[in-house]
């Protein structure tokens, strides 16, 4: 048990949060979320004793243990990886060292009751914690998270920043503490190793209290969500899509309260200026007046800055054919990312690049860029095609000593002030704040910039290396929608399924320095591959059975014939249930039902869900 108490935590210029309090229990697992700023990573230092707070007291439980995977890069060591994750348990190298000094001891005095005794319970100790089979549940951790075989012994420090958190994380892992800190964990991992992490969370017994800005890592991961906002804290039971329908649900109803009581207020107050001097309503009047100063006032609600939107400048049409790769190669010395790469980028396009890390995507888009020079090949750009880059290190670039207003106004190309603040506001930079200057911005601040500077001038082709970064989900919000309506092609590079699916209709996969292509956004993808694997292992069975056998082939036919019958009667009934659905959502007697008519839009979406899926595997039996 963790219980945080009345914890208040103040900076000079502002309060950060104040009077919070919570308890935190095994099994719950918790999503710490809140716009940028709002002290999500300063509240979970506070809960890990790592920062102070100002006011308040934070009880661990005793003999509660914790694991804490924070966003910094971690430093560099001269020890194998394998080694580095067994450091989360020293007390297995301790016990392995007693173990064969008591042995040697044994060796020379074999009737010594006592040492006899003394490497019993040392062994009774090491099989508590597991001892014998650490090392193999540690490599197979490291294998989840992406690491091969022959990397196991390799030098920690050799490895790449987002690689060392992977293995710090598989120390954590590997320890199982009572309750896990993971403050974006997914920021330093492939999709692969997302989806492992997924896997592996959803087994995870103890406490999850994790930052992230992963929509759909949080609806697998976790069971509470803690929003910070404007210095309070929340609780909501649920994952996070429950959380935002939550949030809806009383925002319509706070709104509606308001509207209500607004209506009721100026009502009286009518009363009492229309009546105020005449001594007949004197009584009236009064009682209305104390009625208002009594009155325990409904809050306007807060504007949802979801709810801003963002039309970023369209490029003219231009031609067909955006971009032509033919017979690429790439090589670096001795190693060959690409060889005979094929690709054509059609207009209109827009594309996700997903694959391992290291596969070689960020190679590709800087190719496609200009950045990076071919090997050999031609590379051919469609006429007078216009191409914006945004980086990883794109926020390097900005000038550190510029406002936010002068970052935009020096290439907008002769906009007025108000154009730049009304383009500015829908980055969620607004009032005296495009007067700040960039080196005082936050990480996601930066981003929101980069990408607001990139996108003044209109072009036919984005290239885009993990644009969210950095982003809350508000930000995230704006961002997938400007990308979405967007109507030049974009190809991007991007860990983020929910904006994948969002914003993407195509699908390439980097491995081996191959590509494959998949007409769909990324859940089309993950289906595609993973029902492809199926049919791989189900033909590799088939081809260790009587492959000749015709009453197998017969029965086969049989089952097959079944199940088209039973789909496509399936998607008869689903068709029908569609229309019935479609009529009860225009149905004027529900519109003021909010309960019914998410009922109804949750039960059409899943319907939706169920026929694609069932038309897809009608394709395949075709």
């Amino acid at each position: 048990m963790i219980n945080i108490d009345s914890v208040w935590k103040e900076f000079p210029d502002k309060t950060l949060f104040e009077n919070i309090s919570l308890k935190l229990s095994e099994g719950m697992r918790v999503g710490l979320v809140g716009p940028n700023g709002a002290g999500k990573t300063t509240l979970l230092k506070i809960i890990l004793r790592i920062d102070s707070p100002d006011k308040g007291t934070v009880k661990v439980g005793k003999g509660v243990s914790i694991g804490y995977l924070p966003q910094e890069i971690v430093v560099g060591s001269d020890q194998s990886i394998i080694e580095e994750v067994l450091n989360a348990f020293p007390e297995v190298s301790r016990l392995e060292a007693e173990i064969h000094e008591v042995g040697e001891a044994i060796a020379i005095d074999y009737s010594n009751e006592k040492l006899l005794e003394k490497l019993t319970e040392l062994h009774e100790a090491f099989e508590r914690i597991d001892g014998w089979r650490i090392e193999d549940n540690a490599k197979k951790i490291l294998s989840g998270l992406g690491f091969k075989n022959d990397q196991f012994h390799l030098p920690f420090n050799t490895f790449s920043g987002g690689w060392r958190m992977r293995v710090l994380l598989a120390g954590i892992l590997l320890k199982k503490p009572n309750f896990l800190f993971m403050d974006e964990p997914t920021n330093h991992l492939d999709l692969e190793a997302i989806i492992w992490l997924e896997e592996f969370l959803s087994t995870w017994k103890g406490g999850l209290i994790m930052i992230s800005h992963d929509r759909q890592f949080l609806d697998k991961s976790i069971n509470n969500v803690l929003e910070l906002d404007r210095g309070s804290a929340t609780i909501f039971v649920g994952n996070y899509s429950r959380y935002v329908e939550i949030k809806e649900e009383r925002h319509i109803l706070q709104e509606s309260a308001f509207k209500n009581q607004q209506k009721k207020i100026a009502h009286t107050e009518q009363f009492i200026d229309r009546f105020r001097y005449k001594n007949t309503k004197a009584k009236q009047v009064q009682s209305r007046v104390r009625q208002l100063e009594k009155l325990d006032r409904v809050k306007a609600p807060e504007s949802k800055t979801s709810k801003i939107r963002l039309n970023i400048p369209q490029p003219e049409r231009g031609p067909l054919k955006v971009m032509d790769l033919k017979e690429i190669s790439k090589s670096y010395g001795d190693n060959v990312v690409y060889k005979n790469l094929n690709l054509t980028i059609e207009r209109g396009e827009k594309i996700g690049l997903v694959g391992p890390n290291g596969a070689g995507k960020t190679t590709l888009l800087k190719m496609l860029a200009g950045e990076e020079k071919v090997s050999s090949g031609e590379l051919i750009y469609g006429s007078d095609i216009k191409v914006h880059y945004f980086a990883q290190h794109q926020l390097e670039v900005l000038d550190e000593e510029s406002t936010i207003y002068k970052t935009v106004s020096s290439i907008s190309g002769g906009w007025s002030e108000t154009q730049i603040r009304s383009y500015l506001g829908a980055f969620l930079f607004s009032g005296d704040t495009i007067l700040k200057k960039v080196k005082v911005l936050s990480g996601g601040e930066k981003s929101r910039l980069a990408l607001a500077r990139m996108l003044v001038e209109p072009a036919h082709l984005l290239l885009l290396d993990e644009p969210t970064n950095h982003l809350d989900m508000q930000s995230r919000d704006i961002i997938e929608f400007a990308f979405k309506n967007y109507e030049g092609t974009l190809v991007c590079i991007s860990h983020d399924r929910h904006f994948l699916n969002t914003v993407t209709n195509h699908t390439i996969e980097v491995e081996d320095g191959k590509i494959n292509t998949f007409n769909g956004n990324y859940d089309y993808y993950f289906w595609k591959v993973k029902n492809d694997l199926k049919e791989t292992t189900k033909s590799s069975k088939d081809t260790n059975s009587e492959k000749n056998d015709k009453k197998q082939a017969f029965r086969d036919k049989k089952k097959k014939n079944n199940r088209q019958r039973k789909v496509r009667d399936r998607v008869a009934k689903i068709e029908i249930e569609l229309e019935n659905v479609n009529l009860e959502l225009v149905n004027p007697d529900f519109a003021t039902d909010f309960e019914k008519i998410q009922s109804l839009q949750d039960n059409q979406n899943a319907l939706e869900t169920e026929l694609l899926e069932l038309l897809e595997e009608q394709e395949a039996m075709e």
